[in-house]
């Protein structure tokens, strides 16, 4: 699941957090990168969120030219209202204790502490990555060099990519041996029955999900503290696959119109 984060101010920085998600997804992969467009049709947006940054390893804030200017309405600095998404998304970072790395684009500086509320004025404090059009791939590939190095998941992402083909091999291998016994004479048994068939898969289904349920409830009552929280952080991260789950599901059948 998701291991990075990005949040960004759409008025702001749409454009670069877009182009930053599409680099990162072809570094790292698609399931270690979320940013809000993945949030299905009647989700909870608070519930949603929660959850991705849960799940995720670390969180970048993609900060523009006008990410701390007044909103729309010119009533004064968007980040000290309650309701606004940008700040949420950060203080619930601070507040899981995620490693947040601001991204500074367009040429933006970071604003000062007077500038952000009290429960974001941390952020004045972090080292912050810059990316601009003219060395965006230099400065994105130490950037990505730096991800990996505060959050080691990463790095296993590129392995399990450069063991790609040889895992294809095996598997072609295994098809090719299992396809080679298909078409060995074998002795003739007797037909099961449809009920008898049918029972077989679902016996073997029950038995693994018995055995799961019972390591699962055996990790939550004798589990060490890091246990369980590794166990939170696995139940988060399958919450934000069904919410993808879901918003592939709305968009094939919206396709199907």
């Amino acid at each position: 699941m998701a291991g990075i984060f990005i949040s960004y101010r759409r008025d702001d920085s749409q454009g670069f957090a877009g182009r930053l998600y599409d680099d990162l997804l072809e570094i790292f992969g698609d399931e270690l990168v979320f940013r809000d467009v993945e949030i299905p049709l009647g989700s909870d947006f608070t519930q949603v969120l929660q959850r991705a940054i849960a799940a995720s390893d670390l969180l970048l804030v993609v900060i523009g030219p006008a990410w701390a200017r007044p909103g729309p309405e010119g009533c004064g600095d968007r980040l000290f209202e309650a309701g606004d998404w940008v700040r949420a998304e950060i203080e619930m970072a601070f507040q899981q204790d995620k490693p947040v790395i601001p991204v500074l684009v367009g040429d933006a500086e970071m604003p000062a502490p007077e500038r952000l509320p009290p429960s974001l004025q941390r952020l004045s404090r972090l080292q912050a990555a810059a990316l601009n059009d003219r060395h965006w791939e230099i400065e994105l590939q130490a950037l990505a060099d730096r991800l990996r190095a505060l959050c080691p998941a990463l790095g296993d992402a590129d392995r399990r990519d450069s063991l790609g083909e040889p895992l294809a091999a095996v598997v072609r291998e295994l098809g090719e041996r299992l396809l080679e016994r298909a078409e060995r004479p074998r002795s003739r048994r007797p037909r099961r029955t449809w009920p008898e068939r049918l029972w077989r898969p679902v016996r073997k289904a029950l038995g693994t999900a018995t055995v799961l349920a019972v390591l699962y409830v055996g990790l939550r009552l004798f589990g060490d503290t890091e246990t369980l929280r590794q166990l939170d952080r696995f139940e988060d991260r399958l919450g934000v696959g069904w919410e993808r789950l879901q918003g592939y599901l709305e968009a094939w059948l919206a396709s199907r119109g």
